[in-house]
């Protein structure tokens, strides 16, 4: 793997280990600048062992995800490029004819070996290229006439074998050189396997009905010189012969398909000649209908994208587990706080500073951070062996390859850093909001006392608000996304915002610390901060902050509001403002940080309408909630109203938008996967405001039904009262639950939803088997010619036959056959009267004037005008993954009654031009074996005369065997394969099923972090309520009441979670559903709940849950009443 999100892996790295080195040199310099405060945070990390191990275990799931994610992309990766070495050797280009820039019939797409010739002699001293080998490459049946067996679609290539040294010759199992002639073939592993081919043997060629004769004369690997040409198979049954030979048969004089190129350099080292190897070809080609494919280079592209696909599907699903994890590290450092509070204080008391507790607290959580994330790295190695166990197990027929697992080093190094950072980043400001205490509180462990702000609730605190908050960074967001988005006329002004808003927090720095502060509070003799010369970059923009806080420091001017609002409008004067302010005057951050928010939320409204981005849209109309919620709890109004009204009202743009109700004002954005996680953060965000300002509603009726529960009524009402005294704690273990519900469910339910939709039995059409004819051994009968061979027919319904012109055989116009160019190209079906009189398929759009299905598909089997298309050919998702340019058509062409519009069908390199009528289009179930544009056979034939493909269609009688049937098919005629319909969608059933089982397992390790929060949670309850233990036991509780109360408090909280992530889940799912908002294909279809998935993921996380409280609810229940009212 060597992208991820676009960005070298290596860039990635180098970054990832330079902040990492940073981080660890501060601390080293924190360790040898302050060793007694040092040691003092590291010795609380061996205290409290149990405790410890829960907060190692919470802290280690970032790195596990990320080296899941890394370790999988990179084990996809580097497997399929393994492969694609063993197949391709040394084999490095093709040269084949340009059938888009030079179209031709079929058999004039050939390339002379006279010309072969001249190249070999104008390359023979080339040092980039070793060789050329023509080759010819057919696909026919093979029988073993010993056994009995047969391949419908053996690819046999053919060349002469004693040129074959600079490719690394034709190898047998034991790699000795094979060298063919006359009849003999090689056949490669995947063909010996099917037909139980053995040397010596004799196999039996079908061309054109005809049987020809060979001898096999070794077994080899698969590889490119063994007949295995398509590399995204999952199976290479093929062959090799010689030159001479296949040419005879086919009746060839001196010509050649195609001509591969081996690079110098071997197998690997070739590869890096590719573009120089490419660059000179081109020359020498230029001019004539050929030309160059880089096969092996662009074969190791795909695979290194499709590790970096995986990785990114990967990290995407396990953002929601990352930001639960980011959740639990700042909820574990709270109560730590909280626990450390006493000792902190005592601390200030005789003589640390703020920032003597912050190097403290960031001692013992780098102590936490190091030991998780080498734990994590740990674990997440053992972990990607088991994800990969599970594909292989599960999923190994949806990817068509076996994984070998490979963890690079430097995904392991990126891994453990990442890790490293995020605990860090996220543990250095909970060390910066512990460390503002207030002595005498703290040492008597007493509420932090309410500090009044004569500014509060005024138009001038808020405006100063929004000034320092634009000052500690503000300024700097809203520069470099206004530079990345708004035109060239911005740019000056925002680089000027820019330069000066990194010295913002620099000057807000200063202002806090003893250089920055006025002559009469400051201390003589004391430096400045030495730690922002680490960052050696930004060191220039601090000796400006310095300056400025230098002059300004013996200055506090009286501001009026205006002046406050030009500092806001312009940098410099806020940067004097913020450097001379009062520094003991409260900051109102949640409003000032809010209104930075909304300038935010009017650049990605921008970026949303000028890029048709739903993200930017949704995020922007987020982020302007959010300035409304902070704005309104500054000027005093009601929380729970407000919190309560405003976390209601996005929760209904949620739940309105994607169901297209606003389009009317938005238009029509686009939405990808991010959307997934934003909608879970926010919508999980703003349930559990309504949940921790409104729980108390529960106590009343709790009260109600406690009359009826006996003796642990108080047990229940204490559970649902306590976690409401603590908001913040409470609603981030709700928060962090339901995010990992929220994804589980969601995921559960699309997934389910769109398996029901497009792998029902809908997608049969009313068919039961399906049979491939190979196309140079055509049959117009099949049911005779299955009779001929002994077949029992007696199964046979129908049978449908149909001729294929497979997309990069088709030209498509519409309704321009010499206007403005190709529209692109698509599948065409012709089928014939057996198929529109039998198929069962359901349209999902008709044109004008014909009232039911049946009248489309009638019209269309007695006009061979007439065309019905696919669901797909209006979406174009499944374009974006084609290789070649598929025709898409405006959605709005096929509307209901839509007017029939026509297609013109062209045969690249003929004058064929066929026009079709398209009065109706396929539900979307079609689309999963029926991709293409139906029409009439002949039609086909006629349109285009060079695409061969046959296949049939059959529909048996009730009871049948159809496994047994196909099975029987094959076996009667060696140049078919058939299958039934019913096994390939089981088979896809099991790849999808496969794949969400992985992808929950994945999701699911994020219910861990929810869990040990519980866990952290109940432990520091039993200290911090010791004193309340002792008070209950005092006034009656039994031992089981005080032991049922930590358990149903912690049921309150995990059942909270669990329902809000579910209904979450389940309720916006069915909006994207039905809405069409993830998909045409869904809109307006059938929505299923999964039940059983929902009760078995709940049940899990909910069980999970109360087994992590026992154990502290245990210990809770015996503490001895005396010690715990003596305890202070």
């Amino acid at each position: 793997m060597e992208e991820l999100f676009g960005v070298s892996m290596n860039t990635i790295a180098v970054v990832v280990v330079a902040i990492t080195a940073v981080i660890l040199a501060l601390l080293a310099w924190v360790a040898f600048r302050n060793p007694v405060m040092f040691k003092t945070g590291l010795r609380n990390i061996p205290r409290r062992r149990a405790q410890t191990t829960l907060i190692i275990f919470g802290l280690m799931l970032a790195t596990v995800i990320m080296t899941v994610a890394f370790g999988t992309g990179d084990t996809v990766s580097s497997t399929v490029t393994e492969d694609i070495y063993d197949l391709t050797g040394e084999t490095d280009m093709l040269i084949v004819w340009d059938e888009e820039g030079s179209p031709r019939p079929e058999d004039e797409r050939v390339i002379p070996l006279e010309e072969v010739a001249a190249w070999e002699q104008r390359f023979a001293s080339d040092p980039d290229i070793d060789g050329f080998l023509p080759i010819l490459l057919e696909t026919l049946p093979v029988i073993n006439t010993a056994t009995g067996l047969n391949e419908a679609g053996a690819t046999i290539v053919a060349y002469d074998t004693n040129a074959a040294a600079p490719f690394g010759s034709l190898r047998d199992l034991d790699g000795n050189v094979v060298t063919l002639s006359g009849n003999e073939i090689v056949v490669n592993e995947d063909l010996a396997g099917e037909i139980d081919a053995e040397v010596g043997q004799t196999l039996v060629l079908l061309l054109g009905g005809y049987p020809v004769e060979v001898v096999v004369a070794a077994i080899a690997p698969n590889s490119f010189l063994s007949g295995t040409f398509d590399i995204g198979a999952t199976e290479h049954p093929g062959g090799t012969v010689s030159f001479d030979f296949l040419s005879e048969i086919l009746e060839l004089d001196g010509v050649a398909y195609a001509v591969v190129v081996t690079n110098a350099g071997g197998v690997r080292d070739g590869l890096d000649r590719s573009d120089v190897v490419e660059e000179k070809l081109n020359r020498v080609i230029d001019g004539t209908p050929y030309e160059v494919q880089p096969l092996k280079k662009d074969a190791i592209e795909i695979a290194k994208l499709f590790g970096s696909v995986f990785t990114t599907i990967f990290i995407i699903f396990g953002l929601f587990s990352i930001a639960a994890g980011i959740l639990l590290i700042f909820l574990i450092f709270i109560m730590l706080a909280a626990e450390r509070k006493p000792e902190m204080g005592m601390a200030r008391a005789v003589g640390a500073k703020r920032r003597h507790l912050v190097e403290s607290f960031l001692a013992e959580g780098m102590g936490y951070d190091l030991g998780a994330a080498i734990v994590g790295l740990v674990a997440g190695v053992f972990v990607t062996f088991g994800m990969v166990g599970l594909i292989n197990a599960f999923a190994e027929a949806g990817l068509g390859l076996e994984l070998r697992t490979n963890l690079t080093p430097r995904s392991l190094i990126i891994a453990f850093c990442l890790g490293v950072i995020s605990t860090f980043i996220v543990i250095f400001f909970a060390a910066v909001r512990a460390s503002r205490l207030n002595i005498v509180a703290a040492i008597r462990d007493l509420p932090e006392p309410i500090v009044t702000n004569p500014e509060a609730a005024t138009w001038r605190g808020y405006a100063r608000a929004v000034l320092n908050a634009a000052v500690a960074g503000g300024s700097i967001a809203v520069s470099v996304f206004a530079l990345y988005r708004l035109p060239n006329d911005f740019v000056p002004l925002f680089v000027i915002a820019l330069l000066f808003g990194l010295v913002g927090p620099y000057v807000r720095v200063l202002r806090q610390h003893n250089f920055g502060a006025p002559r009469h509070e400051r201390i003589e003799g004391g430096g400045i901060p030495l730690w922002p010369f680490w960052l050696v970059p930004l060191i220039p923009f601090y000796l400006v902050a310095l300056l400025i806080a230098r002059i300004m420091r013996d200055r506090n001017p009286r501001v009026s509001l205006g002046l406050i609002v030009l500092g806001i409008l312009l940098p410099p004067i806020g940067l004097l403002l913020v450097a001379s302010q009062d520094r003991d005057r409260p900051i109102a951050w949640g409003a000032g940080f809010g209104v930075v928010g909304l300038a935010l939320a009017a650049l990605f409204m921008e970026w949303a309408f000028s890029s048709d981005s739903y993200f930017f849209f949704a995020g922007g109309v987020s982020l302007a909630f959010g300035w409304a919620a902070f704005t309104l709890r500054y000027f005093r109004a009601q929380e729970r109203i407000s919190f309560t009204v405003l976390a209601g009202l996005l929760l209904a743009f949620w739940y309105v938008a994607p169901a297209g109700t606003l389009d009317f004002i938005i238009g029509d954005l686009e939405g990808g996967p991010e959307l997934f996680f934003l909608s879970g953060i926010v919508m999980v965000a703003c349930g559990t405001f309504l949940i921790v300002y409104n729980a108390d509603i529960l106590l009343p009726p709790v009260a109600t039904v406690g009359a009826r529960l006996g003796r642990i009524v108080p047990a229940v009402k204490t559970a649902v009262a306590y976690p409401l005294t603590a908001r913040m704690r409470t609603g981030m273990t709700i928060m962090m639950i339901g995010l990992i519900t929220f994804s589980l469910v969601m995921f559960s339910t699309v997934n389910d939803n769109f398996t029901n939709i497009f792998l029902s039995d809908d997608a049969k059409g009313g068919f039961d088997t399906i049979v491939f004819v190979n196309s140079n051994n055509r049959t117009d009968d099949l049911v005779a010619a299955l009779e001929e061979s002994g077949v029992d027919t007696a199964p046979i319904i129908a049978v449908s036959e149909q001729r294929i012109a497979f997309a990069g055989e088709t030209e498509i116009f519409v309704d321009a056959p010499s206007g403005p160019g190709v529209a692109g190209t698509f599948t065409v079906i012709g089928a014939d009267a057996a198929f529109f009189a039998t198929n069962e398929f359901e349209l999902k759009r008709r044109a004008a004037g014909y009232g039911s299905d049946e009248e489309v598909w009638a019209a269309v089997a007695n006009d061979p005008t007439l065309a019905v298309i696919p669901g797909e050919l209006t979406d174009a998702a499944g374009a974006e993954f084609s290789e070649f340019a598929l025709l898409i058509l405006d959605p709005a062409l096929v509307g209901e009654g839509f007017e029939p519009f026509t297609l013109h069908l062209h045969a690249p390199g003929t004058d064929l031009n066929t026009p079709v009528t398209v009065i109706g289009q396929v539900d979307d179930p079609g689309d999963i074996f029926w991709n293409g544009i139906i029409v009439q056979r002949d039609t086909v034939v006629a349109a285009f005369p060079d695409s061969d493909s046959q296949r049939f269609v059959i529909k048996t009688r009730d009871g049948t065997d159809q496994e047994a049937f196909a099975k029987s098919i094959e076996s009667g005629l060696a140049q078919a394969s058939a299958e039934s319909f019913q096994k390939l969608l089981d088979d896809q059933r099991a790849a999808s099923q496969g794949f969400l089982l992985l992808f929950q397992g994945f999701m699911g390790l994020g219910l861990i972090i929810g869990i040990a929060a519980l866990g952290v949670i109940a432990f520091r309850a039993v200290v911090e309520r010791r004193q309340q233990i002792g008070m209950l036991r005092a006034i009656g509780y039994q031992r089981s009441m005080v032991a049922l109360s930590f358990i149903f408090e912690s049921s309150f909280v995990a059942l909270s979670g669990i329902v809000l992530g579910a209904v979450l889940g389940v309720s916006l799912s069915w909006v994207l559903f039905t809405s069409g908002g993830i998909g045409e294909a869904s809109e307006g279809g059938s929505f299923i709940v999964p039940w059983l998935q929902l009760i078995v993921i709940c049940g899990i996380a909910f069980g999970a849950s109360m087994i992590m409280t026992w154990f502290p609810a245990q210990s809770a229940s015996r503490v001895a009443v005396a010690e715990a009212l003596r305890y202070e």
